[in-house]
């Protein structure tokens, strides 16, 4: 729950920087959308646990492993902004890791 909240303060600060506001509803729809279906299909797959361990290695021990529901909000976000790449030290990024 901590890690959502700080999702959406991050994605709120973000927006109020870069003028995103409708996009980051979108993400955080996308987001709760998602969570809703969590128990049913688990919140870690085979691409989070690629990412998971990819970026627990580049990144290290400030890595905090996300869920299917969080990586496709942050794909989201950072699909927002123009010329990011979805890659670890964006998603630490964006995720404040």
């Amino acid at each position: 729950m901590l890690r959502i909240l700080l999702l959406l303060v991050c994605s709120l600060l973000i927006g109020i920087k870069c003028n995103y506001f409708g996009d980051l509803f979108k993400c955080n729809d996308e987001l709760l959308k998602c969570q809703e279906s969590e128990v049913r299909l688990g919140k870690f797959n085979e691409i989070t646990d690629g990412y998971n361990g990819n970026c627990s290695r580049e990144i290290g021990a400030k890595w905090s492993n996300i869920t299917s529901c969080e990586l496709e909000a942050i794909i989201c976000l950072i699909n927002q902004m123009k010329g990011l790449k979805v890659n670890c030290e964006n998603i630490a990024d964006v995720m404040h890791l």
